[in-house]
């Protein structure tokens, strides 16, 4: 056995006239714990449920332990991979107790250690019928089930949708414990400040393909400045300016930039403009370094 955990390869699955994702093209190590991002639409979930064997790939291959993963077959997969989705449907008519007693013996766990860790973690409301809980109580339970098997891979979809603040922080504070312990975890998030938190590689998708694999550091460490500047003159250039836009307004012209300089240069440069009407300075956040990513790269490139 190799210490890829999970490889897929050329993954296309078309919906009618539809193609969701195109020659999608990735692997995961073992103890890795890699966000799979993109906008809504972009072939996340479509990708995930091909993972787990829900759906049927139109081409392409999935292995997971190095077995061949199809809709036939991947419910042997299952006893070792945890799984967990935003909107993850759940048996309502059963109480949060009766439904994680149920998952229990699904992955045939006799030990209830590990569950009452997890309960004690997110405490959730489990005398109620799942169908009456929260959002965010449905979630916390979802995502019990999810770990309390201790599997060696867990997929994620959206995770943390509909937890409190309180409780993403547990989430995270799960996620790095589970990557110490040599769990290898596949997560697709909407919040870009947990998946840079504990993520080790991002992987960017667009329009149903790759487009990008980079470590999760490259998006907090090379972030920069977020700088706009408004002046009635030209501007001279400055050294470590990305990304320069250029747009006229009625008081002049409007610069904004990425800048990953040293602030006392930018400092100089700013302090050095005739006829300044306004300027901002603000961090790069990861949304904004995400969306100049997905202005640099196409599925073309």
């Amino acid at each position: 056995m190799t210490n890829i955990v999970l490889e897929v390869e050329n993954l296309t699955k078309r919906f009618g006239n539809n193609t969701a994702i195109r020659d999608v093209s990735f692997k995961i190590k073992t103890g890795e714990v890699v966000g799979f991002v993109g906008l809504n639409g972009a072939g996340k979930s479509t990708t995930i449920n091909a993972i787990l064997g829900f759906i049927r790939p139109t081409d392409g291959k999935i292995e997971i332990f190095d077995q061949p993963v199809t809709p036939e077959n991947a419910f042997r997969g299952h006893q070792s991979i945890g799984f967990a989705s935003g909107d993850m449907a759940l048996f309502e008519s059963l109480t949060g107790e009766q439904y994680l007693q149920f998952a229990l013996h699904q992955y045939k766990v006799r030990d209830r250690s590990r569950l009452n860790e997890l309960i004690e973690i997110f405490k959730p409301d489990l005398a109620k019928k799942i169908g009456e809980l929260s959002r965010g109580n449905r979630q916390k339970v979802a995502l019990i089930a999810a770990f309390m098997a201790s599997p060696k891979l867990v997929v994620l979809d959206e995770p943390s949708s509909g937890l409190d603040p309180l409780m993403q922080q547990r989430f995270l504070e799960l996620i790095r414990a589970e990557q110490e312990r040599g769990t290898t975890i596949f997560m697709s998030s909407h919040y870009l400040n947990e998946v840079v938190d504990v993520c080790t590689r991002i992987v960017l998708i667009r329009s149903g393909q790759i487009v990008r694999d980079f470590p999760a550091k490259e998006l907090s460490i090379n972030g920069g400045k977020a700088v706009k500047v408004v002046s009635r003159h030209k501007l001279p250039g400055l050294k470590g300016a990305e990304d320069v836009k250029l747009e006229k307004t009625a008081n002049g012209t409007e610069v904004s930039f990425i800048y990953k300089g040293t602030p006392t240069a930018l400092q100089a440069w700013l302090g050095s403009l005739p006829h300044l009407v306004d300027f901002s300075v603000n961090d790069n956040t990861v949304e904004m370094a995400l969306e100049d990513l997905y202005e640099k790269e196409s599925p073309d490139a």
